[in-house]
């Protein structure tokens, strides 16, 4: 069905002559309400490029910043993906995307380049980040303010966020629980747990959902030793070839965050241990490690659709198409790979 200019006209919920004027470039009209009939022009279908031409001509460009743990950790590199895939399609509504790219889980740091973005006048953030109180307070400030904050890949307990886009972590954790009572030959797993961090809660949430499906399954495990390997592969080897030397009980090695490559390292030299080992993402050494038998699967969570839909909703947000303070959250897919689907 054809869009006209009366439809974007009640869906803005301003006058026909005011879409007119936008969309043709006519006389003036606020930055804030020209936004919004450009992103909902281009969300109904209704002549986005043309728009685009007239959003960009305007003197205020509303500008969204990013933030990911990404340097150092090659899984983000496919958030990064889906984030250039949002910045190209949603260039016609004229907002500037400014990336900040840190390294680890060091709580000033998160702040610190939160700060450095809000420099920038965002008007609204994706945020992946750390789930600690002074964050989660500094969030709250921001949406008391009128920032819009999407969390992306991982949440923030206490956070008042627009909203979360990302994996279901519990469901995660609870898929590789399912997968190692189906094929643990062991009468009891005695698992070495590697996180990246524990004030990631996603990496926290692998954890308990593992913990409890196991519990309901009722497979008897303990776990022998948790470490902390910050995305880390070097630290990872060093953690797990430690553990595995000090605890010859341990038969399960589960990976909540990155290090999987490290891990894998540690592993191959364990010549002739019998154990099992799970991990996620099919990042190109983790895959490599699943068909070599290292890891018996991963379960993976579509980093692409999370930084796409995480900046599709903050465009959404800045734009005045989402009104609300908070929305539905976006969860992508929990997809099991074995060496045989792993393509």
């Amino acid at each position: 069905m054809t869009v006209t200019v009366n439809d974007l006209a009640q869906a803005a919920g301003v006058s026909r002559g005011t879409v007119d004027r936008v969309l043709h470039e006519r006389g003036s009209v606020r930055p804030e309400v020209a936004l919004r009939i450009r992103a909902l022009a281009r969300e109904m279908g209704y002549v986005p490029n043309r728009a685009g031409r007239a959003l960009a001509g305007m003197h205020r460009r509303y500008v969204i910043g990013v933030l990911l743990p990404s340097i150092g950790n090659v899984f983000f590199d496919d958030v990064l993906e889906g984030v250039t895939t949002a910045t190209r399609e949603f260039s016609d509504m004229g907002v500037e995307i400014v990336i900040k790219k840190i390294q680890g889980y060091d709580e000033s740091t998160h702040l610190k380049a939160i700060d450095e973005l809000m420099e920038r006048d965002c008007a609204a953030l994706c945020l992946g980040t750390l789930s600690t109180t002074r964050i989660a307070a500094r969030i709250n400030a921001l949406t008391e303010k009128g920032v819009h904050v999407v969390l992306v890949n991982s949440d923030v307990e206490g956070a008042k966020r627009l909203c979360y886009v990302g994996s279901d972590y519990l469901k995660a954790g609870r898929t590789c629980a399912g997968m190692l009572s189906l094929i643990s030959r062991f009468d009891r797993l005695r698992i070495l747990i590697i996180a990246g961090s524990l004030q990631m809660l996603g990496h926290k949430q692998r954890i308990e959902g593992l913990k409890g499906e196991l519990e309901r399954l009722k497979v008897p495990y303990e776990i022998r030793r948790t470490c902390e390997c910050n995305d880390s592969d070097i630290i990872a080897q060093k953690l797990t070839t430690c553990a595995m030397n000090e605890d010859p009980l341990i038969n399960c090695v589960y990976v909540t965050g990155a290090g999987a490559q490290g891990v894998g390292a540690a592993l191959i030299a364990q010549d002739g241990r019998d154990y099992l080992a799970a991990a996620f993402d099919d990042i190109y050494t983790t895959k490599e490690l699943v068909r070599a038998g290292v890891y018996k699967f991963v379960v993976c969570q579509q980093p692409q659709r999370q930084g796409y839909h995480a900046i599709k909703r903050a465009c959404q947000a800045v734009a005045g198409i989402i009104t609300q303070n908070r929305v539905d959250d976006f969860i992508t897919d929990t997809l099991i790979k074995i060496s045989s689907n792993l393509d």
